[in-house]
Order: C-alpha cells, then structure tokens, then sequence
C-alpha cells in the first residue's frame, strides 16, 4: 500500500509517503505556498489515496479546491480507531493533535507528547488509550512576535539554544530571560500538572517539533522524538483505512 501523508502546520508543511510499510519525508515547504494554491508536484500528480493533518484552513481550501475527485481524506477524531477521545471535545481538536496521540499510544500509555512549534502543545494518552487533554501555549518565535508588535519600542530578538541568565542587563536580554526562561517554566509546571492528572508522575514525554531540541536541553527527563512523529501518527491511521 502507498500513500501521501500531510502534515501541515502553521508554519511549515511536512509531505511524507508510506510506502511497503515505511515512512520517508518527500519534502518540507512553507505553508504559505499551500495557502496560496502552490501544491507540490506531489500532489498535483496524485496517484493513490492523501491522508492530511492540516490546521490551516486556507491550505485545506486550496487543496479540496485543486483536487476535486480524489481519494483526500483530512484527519479527524471520527476516522480514529487507534485512540479514543470520549473524555474530551473532539470537534475542536486539531488534526496534529490527534496525530501526535496516535503516534505516542502505538507504545502504550500512560504517556505525554511535548510538540514544540509555532504554538507548544501537549498531548496526554492515558495507560487505556485513552486521550485525556492536553495544554496549548504560544511558542518562542510567537511570543517574540507579539512584543514586536503589540509594543512600541521593542525588537524581535532571534532564537537561540542557550538558556539566558534570567537578569537581564540590556533589552534584549531581558526578552530572552522573560520569554525563553519564563516558557521553560510554564512548560514544566504544565508536564508536572499533567503527570499529576493522569496519576502516572513518571510518565514519558516526548518531545518534537522545530524547537524540540531547546526543550530538550534544558528541560531534564524529556525523550527527543524524530522529526517524522506526527507523520508516523498519520501512517499509522492510513495503514488501516487504505488497507
């Protein structure tokens, strides 16, 4: 069985194929190009059937509009077998979400996913299989954006790896101890919280995504997944509805 995995997330968008049982990453491209009606050629010669976990809904407009007819399914809690979501509001949980929880119950619960993107989420499957929640928060890029733009004064300052001193003695520094230092924080109260919840406190989380590694550098206990993981959640849906 072959078919084309999405993963389209605010950001960026990962094109991936399962083919003879094994996944791979065809291509990465910003989703803006989706947005804007510039499929991949992937895509424009579709053979076989797309599964898509996609949060952007220009990108999903463009797509259902291009490929009018074809065999594109886009995730959602309904096509899900692999975990169940009784305990939660199904009908306003995004499709990487639902991917990731798919991806980390293929081990066995209880277990969390630390996805660290545009937004950092979480994702809580519990020792049943059950999906318990999650939190979301904005990401670093993100809350350097906002201060650029809802300030007068302040700068972006880019990413970096290092953990900042948490005195900061200029501006800029002083937005690195506040944002970098201040989501460390936020992130370990609510993986603490959540272990609390789900009455396993040493639970593992993983942790993926473009900013994983920051995380995983600083935050003690964490697992750095691959880069393919909320793919891996997708193939793991489309082995059993293209079977």
């Amino acid at each position: 069985m072959t078919a084309l995995l999405l993963n389209i997330g605010n950001t960026h968008t990962q094109v991936g194929r399962w083919e003879g049982g094994a996944l791979s990453l065809v291509r990465r491209l910003p989703t803006t190009d989706l947005a804007a009606g510039r499929l991949p050629d992937e895509l424009r010669g579709l053979h076989g059937p797309c599964l898509v976990a996609c949060v952007v809904p220009r990108a999903r407009a463009a797509i259902e509009a291009a490929l009018t007819g074809q065999a594109v399914f886009f995730l959602h809690a309904g096509l899900v077998t692999e975990v169940s979501f009784t305990h939660v509001d199904a009908s306003t949980l995004g499709a990487d979400r639902i991917a990731n929880a798919v991806a980390v119950a293929e081990n066995g619960g209880p277990a969390l996913v630390l996805d660290c993107g545009t937004c950092v989420t979480t994702e809580a499957v519990d020792a049943q299989g059950c999906f318990r929640g999650g939190a979301i928060l904005p990401g670093r890029a993100l809350l350097r954006q906002a201060l650029q733009a809802h300030t007068g004064q302040l700068p972006f300052v880019a990413l970096g790896e290092a953990c900042p001193a948490a005195l900061g003695t200029c501006t800029r520094d002083a937005i690195l101890a506040g944002v970098d230092l201040g989501i460390l924080g936020a992130v370990q109260r609510v993986l603490q919280d959540s272990r609390t919840a789900l009455g396993a406190p040493g639970c593992p989380v993983l942790a993926v995504g473009g900013d994983a590694r920051f995380f995983c550098q600083h935050l003690p206990g964490l697992i750095q997944g691959d880069d393919l993981f909320t793919l891996r959640g997708l193939a793991r849906v489309a082995r059993r509805i293209f079977a």
